[in-house]
């Protein structure tokens, strides 16, 4: 579900050949291959294990979303009913599939310094605060190990937040205290994801990441990579800008824990990080 998304194009672009997928869409039809994809408004549908029946896997890379905090909310709130009935429907079933949805790390909140591990308590911040109300069923599955949520952080790729934050006139760093960023890259996330899925993972996964950095280095390497410099951003401005939750969820310090150590806030860890970025303005020329 949300195959016609910036995730979800690459998720169908790293799928193995082996693994068959129908791809859904809600509004945006894709623009090649319509006759490949199936229209899907999970709000609409009235009986889930109908809707199911067949499927050895349900990946769900969709979300509610909404141009301001009222419309998130009423967005959020009838995907919970939605996604409710879906995790009812499924236990109906006698062979009912694996379920794998992909969310957020703004569901932790901002967490500072601290090392984030998945067993963190569920305190959202920024968009969260809306999009985890649609989460809820979702995550009370998750935590009985009987789904699988992973927590993606920020995904860089074209098409992404990344464009709107990073690629405009001026590169912004934002004011307080170090901000810590875990970076997964799109076509990585993507493969790892059809990974789980095809091992079944249950419970709260984090990705592998391509380095987990401080905001301020972040801009500093995008910076790099554009041949300019970032413009350190003032509290007022970002007042003028951003509403609540957007200023929320860029601000929130996520140090994301991925299994890789140290190591992945290293030199090595920056330098996969330079090549990506290098590769993102290419493609852009």
């Amino acid at each position: 579900m949300g195959g016609n998304g910036f995730v979800g194009r690459a998720l169908l672009n790293q799928k193995p050949t082996r693994i068959i997928a129908d791809p859904t869409y809600c509004h945006n039809p894709p623009s090649k291959n319509i006759d490949t994809w199936i229209q899907l408004d999970l709000l609409k549908i009235t009986d889930w294990s109908k809707t199911l029946n067949g499927y050895d896997a349900v990946l769900i890379c969709a979300r509610p979303k909404g141009a301001t905090l009222k419309q998130r909310d009423a967005i959020a709130k009838e995907t919970k009913t939605a996604l409710t009935a879906m995790m009812a429907g499924r236990l109906e079933m006698d062979n009912p599939p694996y379920v794998f949805a992909l969310h957020g790390t703004l569901s932790y909140g901002d967490c500072g310094q601290e090392i984030v591990e998945n067993t963190q308590i569920y305190n959202p911040t920024g968009y969260a605060t809306s999009y985890g109300i649609g989460e809820e069923p979702l995550r009370h599955e998750a935590e009985k190990g009987m789904i699988g949520i992973m927590r993606a952080p920020w995904i860089l790729g074209n098409g992404s937040w990344f464009n709107a934050l990073y690629c405009s006139n001026e590169i912004p760093l934002f004011p307080g205290q170090p901000i810590w960023m875990a970076v997964v890259e799109v076509n990585d996330l993507a493969t790892e994801i059809w990974h789980h899925i095809e091992r079944k993972t249950t419970g709260i996964i984090h990705p592998q990441l391509l380095v987990r950095t401080t905001q301020e280095r972040f801009a500093i390497a995008v910076g790099h990579a554009r041949l300019t410099q970032p413009v350190r951003m003032k509290k007022w401005r970002m007042l003028r800008l951003y509403d609540k939750q957007t200023r929320q969820s860029v601000l929130a310090s996520i140090r994301l824990a991925s299994g890789q150590g140290m190591d992945i806030e290293g030199d090595e860890a920056h330098r996969s990080l330079d090549g990506t970025l290098q590769s993102l303005f290419a493609g852009r020329s």
